[in-house]
């Protein structure tokens, strides 16, 4: 009896119109049935579904992989963006610190221009000269107020 109703429901799937599910549902068909092993019949959604489902993922992973190398180009950019602003920061007190050493440089040339040392040889002959002509125009002056 069970093998009956087994069959009778076998033969009104077959003979059914095409089943429409709208989530893309499939059902399974026993070994006993219409069919000499165990089917999965699906709907046109449900199929099309697997028939697309390679593409689809193969976009998918595409769309990812575009997204996670632009992910990785912006981070990229973003971190040599911020290096050469460091390194153009880095060159500006470069320069700076050049310029004030330059400036301290020629003040201080100013000020050994100005503050020249006397030649201490030269110096004490000619102390020495200006002290004996002094002591020699004294002793004549001296001489000459007496006579």
């Amino acid at each position: 009896m069970l093998s009956k109703v087994a069959q009778i429901l076998s033969v009104t799937l077959v003979l059914c119109n095409t089943a429409m599910a709208g989530d893309g549902r499939f059902t399974l068909v026993p070994s006993g049935g219409s069919v000499p092993f165990q089917a999965t019949c699906f709907d046109d959604i449900a199929t099309a579904k697997l028939l697309t489902w390679r593409e689809f993922q193969e976009t998918e992973f595409e769309n990812r992989l575009r997204f996670e190398l632009d992910l990785q180009s912006e981070k990229y950019t973003l971190e040599l963006e911020s290096l050469e602003i460091k390194l153009n920061e880095t060159i500006f007190r470069y320069d700076q610190k050049i310029l004030l050493r330059d400036k301290e440089i020629e003040s201080l040339r100013t000020i050994i221009k100005k503050d020249r040392k006397v030649n201490l040889p030269l110096a004490i002959a000619g102390s020495v000269v200006a002290g004996i002509a002094i002591g020699v125009g004294t002793a004549y002056a001296i001489d000459k107020a007496f006579q």
